[in-house]
């Protein structure tokens, strides 16, 4: 791995979390005790704990006093985690606890957590609290702190998707699928357009302006015609397992409305094309 792409994988590991953020940057200054992290950030020493934890694991923070008690204990940067820092200053700040995050030549691709605390909440109820936050253990983001409003970098929500398929699933797609047909329609942002009394066609039209406020990357162009309509992805990147998950929805919304159909994937950028193009019939 180049320099230049270690940073940018650290960089979307730190932005990630909310907490490992404002830790690092707090260490920018001078090295710093964990209480002292703790009362400049605002942040609860437990997760200061944790994050330093995670930091140190990535190699972007230091222990610097390892002889010392667990409260005495001195942490600073290291040279991965300078760099890190002033790549953050350089593009400026992509972590945004609430509201639209801002687009620039640098932004992060950002997901709007909703969809991920309305998976969460089914899965709590429908597995278990206990089983789903050992299943989501890994996840670099806590997913008891997270809102509705809270806006996760797109490889922490795929992280989230591939950990469920892989510790709650089956090991296919198609879990993923099922499981966001079931509860994507539930989301605030599409439920509040689904419940609308307006045909079909209608709604559809309405899809890119929905797309729009849940994710700040890509775009979506719909075309309809009699009974049938693509919608066509462009400039993304999307992994698969968010591939699985906009199918599901788009079959969500149509079982939601109470129309019989069916979903089509038939373009994909992973295979060359110019865009993900996913078609609904009925």
């Amino acid at each position: 791995m180049s320099i230049r792409d270690r940073i940018w994988s650290d960089f979307s590991f730190v932005v990630s979390s909310g907490y490992r953020e404002r830790v690092l940057t707090s260490l920018e200054v001078s090295p710093k005790l964990p209480r002292q992290l703790a009362k400049e950030t605002n942040v609860r020493v437990s997760h200061v704990s944790r994050s330093l934890r995670e930091l140190g694991k990535r190699g972007l923070v230091e222990c610097l006093t390892p002889s010392a008690r667990s409260h005495g204990r001195l942490y600073g940067l290291t040279g991965s985690g300078s760099r890190v820092v002033t790549y953050m200053q350089n593009r400026g700040r992509h972590s945004s606890p609430e509201g639209k995050p801002p687009k620039s030549a640098g932004f992060v691709p950002k997901i709007r957590a909703d969809s991920a605390v309305s998976l969460i909440r089914h899965l709590k109820a429908t597995r278990g609290r206990e089983v789903l936050l050992d299943a989501l253990e890994g996840w670099s983001v806590d997913p008891e702190e997270l809102t509705a409003d809270t806006w996760l970098t797109a490889d922490a929500f795929d992280e989230f998707l591939e950990l469920l398929v892989a510790k709650l699933g089956n090991g296919s797609y198609d879990f993923l699928r099922t499981l966001c047909a079931r509860v994507i329609p539930t989301v605030t942002s599409v439920r509040e357009q689904i419940i609308k009394v307006i045909p079909l066609t209608a709604l559809i039209e309405r899809a890119p302006a929905v797309y729009s406020r849940e994710v700040n990357y890509g775009r979506i162009v719909v075309k309809s015609g009699h009974r049938e309509a693509a919608f066509m992805h462009y400039d993304w990147l999307p992994a698969p397992a968010f591939c699985a998950a906009v199918h599901g929805t788009y079959e969500g919304i149509l079982r939601a409305r109470g129309v019989e159909g069916t979903v089509t994937k038939t373009r994909c950028v992973r295979s060359g094309d110019d865009r993900c193009e996913y078609v609904v019939k009925w």
